[in-house]
């Protein structure tokens, strides 16, 4: 799709009425006409044309929205259609589009009373008619079209193998892996271009030194060693990648920056594996592995959008469906009842996950924690650390106190390794920014690297926060105090009351006290970072944990299939990325990139493996 796709006032997706649709009419008498009306979406308003005639909805027209084009493009075309067809707002939304669908058909309901129908007009649900299932048969079937997804179904096909992919969203462009910034891997061609290629040696190293040997050393191994290679065929194949700075210190530069977003980016593998006669089901959730008596996979079943029953018959199945960002049930049960902001792809929902241990498969206990937004904090009160500039005080080794007003961590972690410095956010729940009214002014003037006297020894401040100056003052300060996420007051023990904090005003006179001795006798975080809070009035910011996806998932070996509680493999069933556990580390790794370039790598390296475990049954 072409950028022109998300401005507004383009008038597209008409949905008409034909002839013969068999959508039940309203019994309502409508006054005949046209209607415009809008609703809130995603990324601002959505606005629809609705024509009627005197008892149906004649056509639906999206003509003015600014939705992102591969996550909205879906609900944009098949909700219009829908309701048309259906003659009805009781339809389902699309995955992964849930704010959008919800958008057109707020504004439809809106066009309904305009034309004098009420709340009860077009809103009975057609009843669903029981689905043929519809079967499949493949060499191996992935569930999952994100970045290990893909990479593997690349590597399968290369090998000879025919592979069907089961998708859950509408198109390839809605994972992680088709939005994120970029990969880190080992010696590639993007590197090498720029005398900077980084060894096997250097990432493992690095990695596996950070996991304090809680990953599986051979799997991470083979795994980096997948990295360079893959990246090679992808250039050679259309991706386009050039080379980023190392903004966080990790010594070498190893993650890339790919240059497209959405479904683009990787639509020449998806290209080549239906060329090569392999298939995607679209819509389709995988739901169940299929093993025979003898334990050994022979397939995988699934449900699509419109509940057509699927089962996919095949000798491997890779499970790769990206986590569980979208789960709040299963982010509570092991982060608590907080809430964890999402910053990534919601459609990941456990199914790899769930699947694998219904299948046999046992989790890696110490594998679960999230993959924390480096930019800021979040509140899920607020619109978003993109459009308030007031959440971002969380990541620049400031004053931050749990709910009782006492500091709970050495803040300049979060300065330094944000990353994984969120671990120690993610256990206190609601966690708050405590600044005054010099810090605020500083931010919205010069910004935080120049605040702090530009300190040498601030590397991360230097590459990621020199120059960057907030828009934190008036109507954004004003907007984050009214949804009630931000508080200010003239005095601490104001503050202090505002925000049911008894541990507050000690906690700022101690650290007063180590502000002006420039030493921290608590947590010892570099002096650079003790600025004082004393000039008012002063502010409270009150942050949840967000993340851009999780980590955790299930045990794996060195060649990717899912282990049993006796440390068995299941014989056919593999898991890749973020669904295996046994690759990540908690905290996550402290170099960027390496979620996005471990999934990608570690789906090649199941693709290969795969197609040697199914040479082998032939």
């Amino acid at each position: 799709m072409t950028n022109s796709f998300k401005r507004v006032v383009t008038t597209l997706l008409t949905a008409t009425l034909l002839a013969g649709c068999t959508g039940s009419k309203s019994s309502a008498n409508l006054k005949a006409g046209t209607y415009t009306a809008s609703a809130e979406g995603k990324n601002g308003d959505v606005t629809v044309q609705v024509e009627f005639d005197t008892s149906s909805i004649k056509s639906v027209t999206v003509t003015e929205q600014n939705e992102t084009p591969d996550i909205a493009g879906g609900a944009l075309q098949q909700i219009p259609e829908e309701i048309v067809k259906q003659q009805s707002v009781a339809v389902d939304t699309v995955s992964g589009a849930t704010l959008t669908s919800t958008a057109i058909i707020n504004a439809v309901k809106d066009t309904i009373k305009q034309a004098g129908g009420n709340d009860d007009t077009f809103t009975a649900k057609q009843e669903a008619t029981k689905k043929e299932k519809q079967t499949y048969e493949a060499d191996i079937a992935i569930v999952g079209a994100g970045a290990a997804g893909l990479s593997a179904a690349l590597r399968a096909t290369e090998a000879g193998m025919h592979v069907i992919v089961l998708e859950k969203a509408a198109s390839i462009g809605f994972s992680n892996g088709a939005v994120a910034g970029g990969p880190a891997t080992a010696a590639n061609q993007v590197q090498a271009a720029e005398g900077q290629e980084v060894s096997v040696e250097t990432l493992f190293k690095k990695q596996y030194a950070w996991s304090r040997g809680t990953v599986n050393a051979l799997l991470l191994k083979k795994i980096v060693e997948e990295g360079g290679p893959l990246i090679d065929d992808m250039v050679n194949m259309g991706l386009q990648a050039t080379l980023r700075p190392d903004n966080y210190g990790a010594g070498f530069r190893a993650r890339l920056r790919l240059t497209v977003k959405g479904e683009e980016r990787f639509k020449f593998i998806q290209d080549y594996v239906e060329q090569q006669g392999g298939e995607f089901l679209f819509n389709t959730t995988g739901e169940h592995v299929v093993l025979n008596d003898d334990g050994i996979v022979t397939g995988v079943t699934g449900t699509t959008s419109d509940g057509t029953p699927i089962e996919v018959n095949a000798k491997a199945v890779l499970l790769s469906t990206g986590g569980y960002l979208g789960n709040k049930a299963l982010l509570a049960e092991k982060f608590g009842d907080l809430g964890i902001v999402p910053l990534g792809s919601t459609l990941s929902t456990g199914d790899g996950i769930a699947m694998a241990k219904e299948a046999g498969g046992v989790e890696e206990k110490n594998s679960f924690s999230l993959i924390f937004n480096e930019f800021a904090g979040e509140n899920e009160k607020s619109d978003g650390w993109q459009k308030n500039d007031n959440l971002k005080y969380a990541i620049y080794g400031g004053l931050l106190v749990n709910g009782n007003g006492d500091r709970f961590m050495n803040e300049e972690i979060m300065a330094t390794k944000p990353l994984a410095g969120g671990e120690e956010t993610l256990r206190q729940g609601y966690f708050y920014s405590i600044i005054d009214q010099s810090y605020l002014e500083g931010m919205s003037t010069v910004g935080i690297y120049d605040y702090l006297g530009q300190p040498a020894d601030w590397y991360v401040g230097k590459m990621t926060q020199e120059g960057k100056i907030l828009n934190a003052t008036g109507e954004q300060l004003d907007t984050a105090i009214e949804q009630g996420w931000a508080f200010k007051a003239d005095t601490i023990e104001e503050l202090a009351e505002k925000v049911n904090m008894p541990d507050l005003v000690d906690t700022v006179n101690t650290y007063n006290t180590m502000a002006a001795n420039k030493q921290d006798t608590l947590f010892y975080k570099s002096p650079y970072f003790l600025t004082p809070i004393s000039t008012g009035p002063f502010y409270a910011f009150q942050y949840q944990s967000s993340a851009w996806g999780t980590l955790g998932g299930v045990k794996v070996d060195d060649q990717l299939r899912v282990i049993t509680n006796d440390f068995k493999a299941i014989p056919g069933l593999y898991a890749a990325g973020v669904d295996a556990g046994s690759a990540f580390t908690t905290p996550y790794y402290d170099n960027e990139g390496a979620a996005f370039g471990t999934s990608l790598s570690s789906g090649s390296l199941a693709g290969k493996e795969m197609a040697k475990y199914v040479q082998e049954a032939k």
